[in-house]
């Protein structure tokens, strides 16, 4: 028996299983979906809003397709998936060209990371699978026909690499338990020593993080323009303030003097810029994120990373400043 039907049916799976996984994570974080559109900068052509709502679903059914589909309307199924990897690989090229981080949820919530070359060699082997799938489409290959033409040997082929991608998955793609777990409490904070960094201050001055923390604890907000998760923390930021003032300053770190002094969010004289982004460099930090620098140089707390981390961080940082007695006491 030839080895194409074997080869094309694990293709046809494998691509499958890639678009039904992504298509179900996505319509679980629909929000997180959306957030991808403006994160990875979709040309504005492209109906962001109905687009995002319309993938997954369209990823499911491509899924299905690809399973069901004869050989003679294979082909055109075949084209769709091929063009649709050629999209999101071009996208996630044009992002690594960026100058700041991008954070992508290109498989819904699990699959939320920083874009970087990992991310586009996978996109370039899917569409490299896509392609061979064309392939064997207009060869005339489908997987209900190749199936039939399976033998007990082709049947122990599929099996054996099911149980590798199984196992692969349960390997490699288990969630680390230090990115699971809670942050610390405020009080049981380990400190360090503020690391060395810049921040152009909205009136001109340019301030290492040890300088802006001498005179009062500071809360630094890490953002970037165009990430949804950023522009909902950042709707919060004067309201954080106003609270956490006077005992702790807040700044919106932007990676740019451009984006800092766009940002409609918030007061003007909350943004901050970060000179060839050395903040979130020496934090490691994503956006949005946010670390806390005490008043005696070192950190009080954070970095957090991720919108709903940063909202828990600041309501910690609010009550642990409620607890403690004011001056008069």
């Amino acid at each position: 028996m030839s080895s194409a039907p074997v080869a094309a049916v694990l293709v046809a799976l494998t691509l499958a299983a890639v678009l039904a996984t992504s298509g179900v994570a996505k319509l679980r974080d629909r929000v997180a979906t959306r957030d991808a559109f403006d994160a990875l900068r979709v040309p504005g052509v492209v109906p962001k809003d109905a687009a995002a709502g319309a993938l997954p679903w369209a990823e499911l059914a491509l899924a299905a397709l690809l399973l069901v589909t004869p050989a003679p309307q294979l082909a055109p199924v075949a084209v769709a998936v091929l063009v649709l990897m050629l999209a999101y690989t071009a996208l996630i090229a044009r992002a690594l060209g960026f100058e700041e981080p991008v954070a992508c949820s290109c498989f819904g919530s699990i699959g939320r990371h920083d874009v970087d070359r990992t991310t586009l060699a996978r996109n370039l082997l899917l569409t490299l699978l896509a392609a061979a799938l064309t392939w064997f489409a207009f060869a005339g290959v489908s997987v209900p026909a190749a199936a039939v033409d399976l033998d007990t040997g082709g049947w122990w082929a599929l099996l054996a690499a099911a149980a590798g991608a199984t196992v692969a998955v349960l390997v490699v793609g288990a969630p680390s338990p230090s990115g699971a777990a809670p942050e610390a409490e405020l009080l049981d904070y380990e400190r360090q020593a503020i690391p060395y960094g810049v921040l152009a201050l909205p009136d001109g001055r340019t301030s290492s993080l040890v300088e802006l923390a001498s005179t009062q604890a500071r809360l630094l907000v890490v953002l970037s323009p165009g990430c949804g998760p950023c522009v909902r923390t950042a709707e919060h930021l004067d309201d954080w303030a106003a609270r956490l003032a006077p005992a702790v300053g807040l700044l919106a770190v932007y990676p740019d003097v451009a984006s800092a002094a766009a940002a409609p969010q918030h007061a003007r004289e909350l943004s901050a810029s970060e000179p060839e982004l050395n903040v979130r460099r020496v934090f490691s930090a994503g956006t949005p994120s946010a670390v806390l620098l005490g008043a005696d140089g070192y950190l009080a707390g954070g970095p957090v990373a991720g919108e709903d981390a940063v909202a828990e961080f600041v309501e910690d940082v609010l009550s642990v400043l409620a607890d403690e007695p004011s001056p008069a006491e």
